[in-house]
């Protein structure tokens, strides 16, 4: 750099703590620069990069860029920031010219018809955030979001696992094995592979295993080793021969903690190899729920354990009850209520 010259829009902000804050000015807008010297090739590179997509500004691109370096994004769950990210980089490529002001309705529903409809239901969540940001900013007026449809198609649930499914899945893989460790923590929490990785030994209280759910943070309480309905001892046996006596329940053979698409993928994968079709950890989760209803469990309850605080999901998670042996019982006199003291929740 030559003598004397100096970079333009160069803005030092330094706070209490003695920190320095470096940023560079550009039409309104402040991007931030690593704090080295202005003489520095990284702080030039970053310098450069910003110099570059000032020709950006005022286009998709741009607002994404400020988007995901806003309070608004990293405000988010961490697991939410990375899915959003990756999707937020992949329509930066594909429409990051395109001038926010421009923007309509008809364009952001051409770009979710090309996704099916579940992820186009997912993106459609990130194009209204992202659009909302726009007007928060003031990039635009409306939010051109806020109204597209998604075209309707007919999904398959994930099937519920059956008292045979479990009784054959057993039989294929004894306790002792990585797939049966895996099976059966996930089968007696009921929680989501997003949880099962991370809850162990060091969530148990007072014999009740006790968590904040990642996608809902919502809380669910799971009787470890505090009393439970004798219709339900000998799956939690099984959970406890199973489980790792480590921290956490699940484990791979190596003695460290799954991934959670390496354990949702491990799940289905020891399901097909016991020649059950179609069956994942998630039809896991939905089998205690059943398990609970044709007990007589009440949703509240149900929910209780499972973390669902929807009386709606609950009752869609267990329309596969056998309705029959439960009318049934109640008419005979037999019902399997669980009694007020079989489980103490904390008092919760």
């Amino acid at each position: 750099m030559a003598k004397g010259f100096r970079l333009k829009g160069i803005k030092q902000v330094r706070k209490p703590d003695g920190r320095r804050y470096v940023y560079r000015r550009v039409k309104g807008r402040l991007i931030p620069l690593p704090d080295l010297p202005e003489n520095d090739p990284a702080f030039l590179e970053a310098y450069l990069d910003d110099e570059n997509a000032i020709t950006l500004d005022g286009t998709l691109g741009a607002l994404i860029g400020d988007f995901m370096a806003s309070n608004d994004f990293k405000s988010r769950k961490v697991t939410t920031q990375t899915v959003w990210r990756r999707r937020l980089k992949h329509i930066q490529n594909q429409y990051g010219k395109s001038p926010v002001s421009k923007l309509t309705k008809t364009h952001v529903q051409k770009a979710l018809n090309k996704l099916t409809p579940g992820a186009a239901r997912s993106e459609r969540t990130i194009w209204r955030a992202l659009m909302a940001y726009a007007v928060l900013m003031g990039w635009r007026d409306d939010n051109p979001a806020k109204d597209v449809d998604i075209q309707k198609s007919k999904t398959t649930p994930h099937a519920t696992r059956t008292k045979e499914d479990v009784a054959t899945f057993r039989k294929i893989w004894t306790i002792g094995t990585p797939e049966r460790q895996a099976f059966e923590v996930i089968f007696w929490t009921g929680a989501r592979c997003v949880d099962a990785v991370k809850i162990g030994w060091q969530n148990v209280e007072n014999g009740v295993l006790e968590f904040v759910q990642e996608k809902t943070g919502g809380l669910a309480y799971v009787p470890i080793t505090a009393p439970v309905a004798s219709f339900l001892e000998k799956d939690r046996t099984l959970f406890l021969r199973s489980a790792s006596p480590e921290m956490l329940f699940i484990l791979t053979s190596a003695g460290k903690a799954r991934s959670v698409k390496a354990l949702s993928m491990f799940v289905s994968r020891a399901a097909r190899d016991a020649e059950l079709t179609n069956k994942t950890a998630h039809g896991l989760r939905k089998a205690r729920a059943v398990i609970l209803a044709e007990n007589g469990w009440t949703p509240h309850q149900i929910g209780a354990w499972t973390g669902h605080e929807s009386l709606q999901e609950i009752a869609h998670y267990t329309r596969d009850a056998n309705k029959w042996a439960m009318v049934v019982e109640t008419q005979t006199g037999n019902s399997r209520q669980p009694q007020s003291k079989v489980i103490d929740l904390k008092g919760k």
